[in-house]
């Protein structure tokens, strides 16, 4: 008979969760080749006109 091992890592959760406003711009990118192929990159902008983020699938496609 094998004896059970009990699990004694506990997740943290979460530590805060906020919701917050944002700008998000989408537009196409790329000259369609296979060097820069076109795709939709999306940005996310506060009200100050700062750049806060960007998704562009070709340079996220590693990230995922």
């Amino acid at each position: 008979m094998t004896q059970r091992k009990e699990n004694t890592a506990r997740p943290r959760g979460t530590d805060s969760a906020r919701i917050r406003t944002v700008i998000e711009t989408t537009a196409l990118r790329g000259t369609g080749t296979e060097e820069d192929p076109s795709r939709i990159v999306s940005q996310y902008w506060d009200f100050e006109g700062n750049l806060l983020a960007e998704y562009d699938p070709v340079k996220n496609q590693d990230a995922c």
